[in-house]
């Protein structure tokens, strides 16, 4: 009877060990987003918010920084 018993737990380990393996994994696709840091007040904003001077990036045009 005994031997029954180990013959289903291992047939039932090997269903679900076949099983996890064959699960795809999923993979989330996330934009990358590129942080800049403010001249002026060292605030990090996306690239797509901030405004290219020759003296670095800035959170404002006429760097005066908007956010204090």
């Amino acid at each position: 009877m005994w031997q029954l018993l180990i013959l289903v737990v291992v047939i039932a380990l090997v269903y679900l060990m076949a099983r996890s393996k064959s699960k795809p994994t999923k993979k989330i696709d996330v934009p990358e987003i590129v942080i800049v840091k403010c001249q002026s007040c060292d605030l990090n904003l996306p690239i797509s918010e901030a405004f290219k001077n020759d003296d670095g990036w800035f959170c404002s045009e006429n760097r005066e920084c908007q956010n204090l």
